[in-house]
């Protein structure tokens, strides 16, 4: 039986891993983490684990079962050689094998440092339970946070601070209003959500890097209007991009977004394959826990029976929690879809949203504290999961 290498040890490496196993695949599976930790699921880094309300057990990935894997952990993959598929690792090993899937998911984007300022830590981010870690032990009662992000990064974080009894909270968002690629109505409700809170958000001005005392420490962030938008715990949510920084050389083709190319079953290369937040399947980007499950089950269905895997149908689905209400949304958008509201009202922030396509069909739906309508809306609209230049993302 061939030997598959997974590189990288999180929703999608470990997906691929269990599929694998459940498809029949009895050969030797090694996978291989940057991190020193057993898979564990990372939504949770900016909602549950940062309040605290879940431990590192809480959010581990594996269960009771063993599935017969070699861990090579705390270990990362520096260098690939496509046609041979070697891949070298930062311990000074090679491995071979005969299939290869990439599954190294992206890394925050970092908030760039102001020319002539004094060196100090960097700006918060969370890719990481070290990275949230970092940031829950600097949430404290009093603390004036300021995040550079209005995503749902950004805004979780935002929940969080407010939750920890932090001072002031201050959102600075590019766009006019936070999460604006879903819609007005969408925007205003979920701002009103957090401005009911106590956040304060500056909008239609980016971030241009972290303003810093004399002795190094934080203090806030310069705005390209010249403004300081002050607080001395500073929050970087402002986008990841692939870790793909160290396939270059290897022969395999990367997207302008440096995703690795491939095609819409996910092979990059004869016996190499990419799944999760690190590729691009027939130019559309992954971005969210639901297709990077699915993209994982099936590159290893791939392997095992190649041709055979099937697309589940489903919409891409991602839910996040802000100040104690449930925030989801399912489905594409393309950026040209009419909006109604079909349930509960944005001014109190219970809305439901559906957008419909050209056509007049249903292809996205948006929800505030309406869990039981969502899930009538995502089992009765499986069939918008078809690809479309534009995928909305966590």
């Amino acid at each position: 039986m061939p030997r598959v290498a997974i590189v990288g040890a999180g929703l999608a490496g470990y997906t691929v891993a269990r599929t694998l196993r459940a498809a029949g695949h009895e050969g030797e599976i090694v996978v291989v983490g940057a991190e020193a930790h057993r898979p564990y699921d990372r939504p949770p880094l900016s909602k549950a684990y940062l309040s605290g309300e879940l431990d590192a057990a809480g959010i581990a990935l594996e269960g009771d079962e063993e599935i017969g894997v070699g861990w090579r952990l705390g270990v990362a993959a520096v260098g690939l050689d496509a046609g041979t598929r070697a891949l070298a690792l930062s311990d000074g090993s090679v491995l071979g094998a005969d299939e290869i899937v990439l599954a190294v998911g992206a890394s925050p984007r970092e908030l760039p440092e102001l020319p002539g300022a004094p060196s100090g830590a960097p700006a918060h981010v969370l890719g990481t339970r070290e990275h949230a870690d970092a940031l829950r032990a600097a949430l404290v009662p009093g603390a004036e946070v300021v995040i550079a992000g209005a995503g749902f990064v950004g805004l979780e974080v935002a929940a969080a601070a407010i939750a920890a009894g932090a001072a002031s909270v201050t959102v600075v968002c590019a766009d006019t209003s936070p999460l604006r690629r879903f819609g007005a109505e969408a925007s205003a409700a979920v701002r009103g959500l957090h401005e009911r809170s106590g956040v304060r958000f500056v909008t239609g001005v980016r971030v241009v890097g972290v303003e810093r005392s004399p002795d190094g420490r934080p203090v806030g962030v310069r705005l390209g209007d010249g403004r300081v938008a002050e607080g001395s715990v500073v929050v970087a949510g402002i986008g990841a991009v692939p870790s793909t920084g160290w396939l270059a050389g290897s022969g395999l083709a990367l997207t302008p977004w440096r995703a690795v190319a491939c095609d819409d079953r996910g092979r990059a290369a004869p016996g190499i394959h990419a799944a999760g937040d690190c590729a691009a399947w027939g130019e559309v980007s992954c971005g969210h826990w639901t297709l990077a499950r699915e993209q994982a089950s099936r590159a290893a269905e791939d392997i095992v029976a190649p041709g055979t895997a099937a697309a589940s149908g489903e919409p891409p689905y991602v839910w996040s929690d802000q100040h104690g209400a449930r925030v989801q949304f399912a489905g594409r958008l393309r950026g040209d879809e009419t909006v109604s509201v079909a349930a509960g009202d944005v001014a109190a922030g219970d809305p439901l949203l559906v957008y419909r396509d050209s056509r007049g069909e249903e292809v996205a739906a948006f929800g505030i504290d309406q869990p039981r309508l969502m899930m009538r809306w995502r089992k009765t609209h499986r069939a918008v999961a078809s690809p479309s230049p534009q995928v909305a993302a966590a």
